[in-house]
């Protein structure tokens, strides 16, 4: 049996509504001041209840008081206070830093941290951060283009021989002679996850370069999740790739709870959710049974089961947010009582 493993997203904003409103973000919609020692208390539970990596979004200022911690330095500082829990970036957006330099970081941590980096990679879609901070946005196919040659430059830079340099010659990116070293630790890299959709693009990139595909919060449905999954295997006939070579996760929303109260308190927060037009085809979620069918919650017995229908699709890693966050009994019961059902 492939194993399966569970992993934790880090509250590196505050989500918390205002009184009578909906929830600044639906990812920590408890979480009503962002706190540093309330986010590594997190962090540091856990690594002691075993989860296998955690795993930080890259953005400038969602959440609550456009507050939020800067991804690569926060996972620097992850490296430094675990020790045995993978730590990764979910998914870094390839216009905020130059790929030659994030190679080169990406070796730093992977050092570092002991071989503990899984890099997540993403082309972008936050508009306003990119206008905040004086980056330009381009059009969809363009971003994706950029993250295609970023990813293949990465790759030369990982790959060059010891006391080489790499050079990258494309329409987005040039390197002449750049070395990294020390190199990282893993071969032939740390792990590469593409985050994305589009089945045209986004996918044949993920079946061209990606070791991890991860869907978003809102299609990881188990039909959605078994038709992305398809349209990876087809590309990966196209570009002649084994698809055995790449790992399948699921992104998404957890409230493990034995407490009927507390579901529906939670969930009232959450709920409903109108999808935007890139959702085609999704029906709004309005109730407990449409939430159970995107999110794992309820019981542990009913979160096991949400679990096993998405392994059954090909799912293998878990990386959950945990939404009643900085309560963390919904952790704790997860850990106890449902992870132990798939050691």
């Amino acid at each position: 049996m492939t194993d399966i493993t569970f992993e934790y997203n880090v509250p590196v904003f505050a989500g918390a509504p205002d009184e009578g409103s909906e929830p600044v973000h639906r990812d920590t919609p408890c979480y009503e001041a962002l706190d540093w020692e309330t986010t590594k208390k997190g962090i540091l539970k856990a690594e002691d209840l075993g989860f296998d990596a955690a795993w930080a979004p890259d953005h400038l200022l969602l959440g609550r008081d456009s507050a939020e911690y800067e991804c690569w330095t926060l996972l620097s500082a992850m490296a430094g206070f675990t020790e045995e829990i993978n730590i990764g970036s979910l998914v870094l957006c390839n216009d905020y830093r130059n790929p030659a330099l994030v190679a080169k970081m990406a070796a730093t941590l992977d050092v570092i941290s002991e071989g503990r980096l899984e890099l997540g990679l993403g082309a972008g879609w936050h508009e306003p951060e990119y206008d905040a901070y004086g980056y330009e946005y381009r059009d969809g196919f363009e971003r994706l283009m950029r993250l295609d040659e970023a990813i293949r430059l990465m790759k030369e830079m990982w790959a060059a021989e010891p006391g080489e340099g790499a050079s990258f010659d494309g329409d987005h990116y040039e390197i002449d002679d750049a070395y990294c070293a020390p190199g990282p630790i893993q071969e032939p890299h740390p792990p590469i996850l593409v985050g994305g959709q589009g089945e045209q693009v986004t996918l044949k990139l993920v079946a061209n370069h990606a070791d991890i595909w991860n869907t978003d919060v809102f299609n990881g449905r188990p039909k959605t999740l078994e038709h992305k999954i398809d349209v990876i295997e087809r590309h990966c006939d196209t570009v002649g790739r084994d698809p055995d070579e790449i790992e399948y996760s699921w992104d998404g929303h957890v409230i493990c709870t034995r407490e009927s109260e507390k579901l529906k308190r939670v969930l009232d927060l959450m709920i409903p959710i109108q999808f935007e037009e890139e959702y085609v085809d999704q029906a709004d979620i309005e109730t407990e049974a449409d939430a159970k069918e995107y999110f794992v919650a309820g019981t542990p017995e009913e979160c096991a089961e949400a679990i096993e229908r998405r392994i059954e699709r090909g799912i293998t890693k878990f990386q959950c947010w945990f939404v009643d966050f900085p309560d963390i009994g919904g952790m704790e019961l997860f850990a106890d009582e449902v992870i132990s059902q798939f050691d």
